[in-house]
């Protein structure tokens, strides 16, 4: 039986993708969150784990339960809309915290029992705004351009331990995360900063279901040779196909004139 432990679960992907495996026979699924203790709606046969990934102590402590995990998949995320201006450092290196260094650490505290065993998997949930900019989202397609490159470099210094490290960039998918909207009142970038965030509620309304994550992460659960990096979720794979032959400039305007501005 596989033991698999998967970060954010109590709504959105997370919680898709823990449903999804929690269903098969073959697999033992712990998951965590802020506070489990307040969920009113658990999942049946899933373990529950507090953990804040802004949190060192909190991290460590959940690692320490997790020694015996046959596969880790690092979901939970953050947004933030607004622009550089107007953003201060505390929230950019918050954004930082649960993106990329949380996510860091946990996988720092499993690594060690995987490379003893000489088998394991990490598979790192980012995004599709880690490879395309988008106005106001500078910390969080920073945080996930920064993700995507970290997964891709351990995937080759853990292979040779038996440990296979999967990223996966999810693309218009219908998520529960609201982005912290910041601005302020009359200033330069108030009308902007509205505008990004009616087109990303317009975009979510007609998004996919989590669930295409979910049956991508089982795939590749079963996978014996899994790539490196996966896209899924709306026209991603023919954007990353398109971004091969097309002008950065191209790429700009587009997206550009995709947001209202």
């Amino acid at each position: 039986m596989k033991k698999i432990f998967i970060t954010g679960i109590s709504k959105g992907i997370g919680r898709s993708i823990a449903e999804k495996l929690s269903k098969q026979s073959e697999c033992k699924v712990i998951g965590s969150c802020r506070n489990p203790n307040i969920l009113t709606d658990k999942l049946d046969g899933v373990e529950y784990l507090a953990l804040d990934l802004s949190n060192s102590a909190s991290i460590k402590a959940c690692a320490e339960k997790l020694q015996d995990i046959d596969i880790m998949i690092n979901n939970a995320g953050q947004s933030q809309i607004g622009a550089v201006e107007e953003v201060s450092m505390d929230k950019i290196r918050g954004m930082y915290d649960i993106n990329l260094f949380g996510n860091i650490e946990l996988i720092q505290g499993v690594i060690g029992s995987m490379r003893q065993k000489r088998q394991g998997m990490i598979i790192n949930i980012g995004s599709m705004t880690g490879s395309f900019a988008l106005p106001l989202y500078s910390s969080y397609c920073a945080s996930k351009a920064a993700f995507q490159m970290f997964s891709l470099c351990i995937r080759q210094e853990l292979s040779q331990f038996g440990i296979t490290v999967v990223h996966i960039e999810p693309n218009d998918i219908k998520t529960t995360i609201t982005p912290d909207l910041i601005y302020k009142e009359g200033g330069a970038y108030e009308q902007l900063a509205k505008t990004v965030r009616e087109q990303v509620r317009l975009k979510m309304a007609k998004a996919e279901d989590p669930e295409i994550v979910a049956n991508l992460v089982a795939t590749i659960v079963h996978s014996k040779k899994p790539k490196a990096r996966y896209t899924v979720g709306g026209n991603g794979n023919f954007l990353v196909f398109m971004k091969r032959f097309v002008s950065d400039r191209f790429i700009e305007k587009s997206t550009m004139k995709l947001y209202g501005l």
